[in-house]
């Protein structure tokens, strides 16, 4: 079986060709503008192939699992926390693997600058996560994106997303610029601890784990905690969780018990009481207001 999209959770948007005509001769938009983004998660028997290449430039960013692309006669990889760059007009196909499918963030963008972009070249390059990596905010920039186009084409809405891309795909292609707004942080263990809790949002850990992260005891490491923040880890960590929640009930259409697993909660019930304790409403009713 091969499937172009339709994987349960995805998101993706499509700007329709008159729009994207008015963006090429728009002076705010026309030197990069985006014509197709989107996320896939777990895209099983994903496939594409574009014997012509596309008419735009191509990133795809792969946060778990693994996939395979071809551009010419070479077959390269694409493991997890990898992005590439696929260049408009380079014929290419690309594919989640069999056993372990990829779950990837995806742009295709288009305009003179984006012909420049394909600096990493046609090779996989590392997005590592640590402490200073930010990957979760890079992803939040996804989803900014997704929300402004959850509301429409309006010129407004396509002038800011193209104000806005060049800093996403900065990310991408200026790699050690983007983490280095963190190493001033690096030797803090309270931001250090922070950053690792919003790396790996999607885990569970116990205080002892959280402590050991940052090389401190976990009784030094409470202590420290405490008095910076106020919180102790663990209602801290619950405390970024459903952070993390109420922007995907704001913005995805997925089950609650599909976002409470996003976020490491394998009970939606315990989800439930943790949310209202941290927001004073359920989750449903979140969303519904």
């Amino acid at each position: 079986m091969k499937k172009q999209d339709g994987f349960p959770g995805q998101q993706s948007y499509v700007i329709p060709e008159r729009i994207v005509d008015q963006l090429k001769i728009s002076p705010l938009c026309n030197d990069i503008y985006l014509t197709d983004i989107g996320y896939y998660p777990e895209a099983r028997h994903h496939f594409r192939e574009r014997p012509t290449g596309s008419d735009q430039t191509i990133l795809i960013y792969n946060v778990e699992g693994t996939g395979n692309i071809i551009v010419g006669n070479q077959k390269m990889q694409l493991p997890a926390d990898h992005f590439f760059i696929i260049p408009e007009g380079v014929p290419h196909a690309y594919s989640a693997d069999a056993n372990n499918p990829w779950s990837i963030y995806w742009i295709h963008f288009a305009g003179p600058k984006a012909r420049h972009l394909g600096k990493p070249g046609l090779q996989a390059i590392p997005v590592p996560r640590s402490s200073n990596s930010r990957t979760s905010e890079r992803l939040e920039l996804f989803n900014e994106l997704f929300y402004i186009l959850e509301r429409g084409h309006s010129f407004e809405n396509l002038e800011y997303i193209s104000q806005s891309l060049p800093r996403l795909i900065a990310s991408f292609t200026y790699l050690t610029q983007f983490r280095s707004i963190n190493e001033q942080f690096s030797k803090d263990p309270v931001s250090q601890s922070i950053n690792f809790m919003l790396e790996n949002i999607n885990r569970k850990f116990k205080l002892d784990e959280l402590a050991s992260a940052v090389k401190l005891s976990a009784s030094h490491y409470s202590r420290l905690f405490l008095y910076r923040t106020g919180h102790s880890p663990i209602d801290y960590f619950i405390q970024l969780k459903i952070q993390r929640a109420c922007r995907l009930l704001d913005s995805d259409d997925r089950s609650i018990a599909d976002i409470a697993r996003d976020i490491g909660f394998d009970d939606q019930f315990y989800f439930s009481r943790q949310f209202k304790k941290v927001m004073g409403l359920s989750p449903r009713e979140y969303r519904k207001r």
